[in-house]
């Protein structure tokens, strides 16, 4: 090898090294990155299996070298910016009709640098990149197929995304993962395995390069792989007209999520734009008032009242609303689901244990809601509203003002208000301070105790 050669391998080597001293960190950021991503899969009602890793040591420098043949690394700053793959989410789900919705969470839960779908619209079958993949669908000479067999069927179908955790995500803790740089792999679990296989025998330059038969073989098996996703996308609308069609409760989140899916696609709403939300707590929610509320029948006369922009307002969260109004057991009960999906999502079987600071939280949140029933109760007995159970928040608030029961003044902080509700509800409550509820409470019994006096005087 010329000094120039041993100059280039000593470049690999001193990524690799430092690569190595920085393996647990690597490590950590895949395992962050996975614990979100499953978090929100499992909250949405998308069954998928979710692994992470830091790529091996050994494997990097394999893949180093490969790639170093084909176009030499100068320096080790060229070989950050080529690999992107160190840490690395796969995301293999069981119903590969769910790849869009899938792909929307990601882009809602992560920062997105870039995106590569397999294979490209209009292009030629793909090579897997397999579990080492960056993405550039560049396959090595030893890896494309012989001049003597062309590809049948279309190869590797994913999605591959580089991604880094955005910052609000992270506790102060996990604050350095901010800058890693993850690959997150998105495809059926019958196309993960496909991949697997293939990449194994393909990437192996030092076993010589497959026969046209063993191509012609795995080009088959991606054509059963294929036959079987189809398979899999019929099972699925299959049980989404069962849960749909059933009388006895949904059995899980899950459950509920084919139905919501069915529902809104017989309604016309495009599912590709739409978001479901947390339907893992509308689930709780359901099944702790009683078993005959977690079922189609309970859901349905509540569909057809739903707003179409599900991006702005998930239809959990649209559903949870319409359910919740002005009933404080209701109320109390959606904090408890929320509660047990979020023990859930830690891992934690018992809720017992509750800090000083959690039990803060707790009276703040239980006072922010005492206020806001009763407001929504006096809304709700004001008989010149109409049945206020039948309008949105927004037209009762504009309702309150045309009859000048509230000023354009409070009109507007009471959309305020409504914000902070939608966010202690259906988003992350944890970001919200006991101070900053305890001060809403005060204003909502006030704003209360003024409109009592403004029905009175009329």
């Amino acid at each position: 090898m010329s000094c120039e050669g041993w100059a280039l391998m000593g470049v690999i080597d001193d990524f690799v090294d430092e690569y190595e001293r920085q393996f647990d960190y690597w490590e950590a950021a895949a395992r962050t990155a996975h614990a979100l991503l499953e978090a929100e899969l499992t909250s949405s009602g998308l069954r998928a299996i979710v692994t992470s890793r830091a790529k091996s040591v050994d494997r990097l420098a394999d893949k180093l070298q490969r790639r170093n043949r084909d176009t030499p690394y100068n320096s080790v700053a060229d070989i950050g910016q080529d690999i992107a793959d160190l840490a690395g989410v796969r995301v293999a789900l069981y119903f590969p009709g769910q790849i869009d919705e899938a792909e929307r969470l990601v882009e809602a839960t992560l920062d997105v640098h870039q995106v590569k779908r397999f294979p490209p619209d209009g292009a030629p079958a793909a090579i897997p990149p397999g579990p080492t993949a960056t993405g550039t669908n560049q396959p090595t000479a030893t890896s494309s197929a012989t001049p003597e067999h062309s590809r049948r069927f279309s190869g590797y179908g994913a999605r591959h995304f580089r991604v880094r955790i955005p910052s609000s995500r992270l506790s102060a803790g996990q604050a350095r993962y901010g800058s890693a740089l993850v690959e997150v792999q998105i495809a059926s679990v019958l196309m993960h395995a496909w991949s697997e296989v293939e990449h194994d025998l393909v990437y192996k330059p030092l076993e010589g390069a497959l026969s046209t038969s063993e191509h012609a073989l795995l080009d088959q098996l991606n054509g059963l792989v294929i036959a079987g996703e189809i398979a899999l996308e019929q099972l699925q609308k299959a049980g989404d007209v069962r849960v749909a069609a059933a009388k006895t409760p949904f059995r899980d989140h899950y459950e509920l999520a084919e139905f919501l899916r069915t529902r809104l696609s017989a309604l016309g709403s495009e599912l590709s734009d739409a978001t479901l939300g947390r339907v893992d707590v509308l689930f709780e929610f359901l099944a702790q008032r009683s078993a005959a509320t977690a079922t189609a029948a309970a859901v349905e006369p509540y569909i057809d009242r739903l707003e179409q922009d599900f991006e702005r307002r998930p239809a959990a969260a649209q559903l949870a609303d319409l359910m919740l109004s002005a009933d404080e057991s209701r109320y109390n009960a959606y904090l408890a689901a929320m509660s047990a999906a979020r023990h859930a999502s830690e891992g934690r079987r018992s809720t017992a244990a509750i800090s000083k600071a959690d039990s803060e939280d707790t009276l703040a949140l239980n006072e922010f809601v005492d206020a806001w029933v009763m407001l929504e109760t006096r809304i709700r007995d004001l008989g010149e509203l109409g049945d206020a159970r039948l309008q949105s928040l927004q037209a009762q608030f504009r309702l309150l003002d045309s009859r000048g029961l509230i000023t354009p003044e409070q009109h507007l902080e009471l959309n305020l208000m409504r914000n902070l509700r939608n966010q202690v509800f259906h988003g992350r409550s944890a970001e919200v301070s006991p101070e900053r509820l305890r001060e809403a409470a005060a204003w909502l019994r006030s704003l209360t105790a003024e409109i009592d006096r403004r029905a009175g005087e009329r």
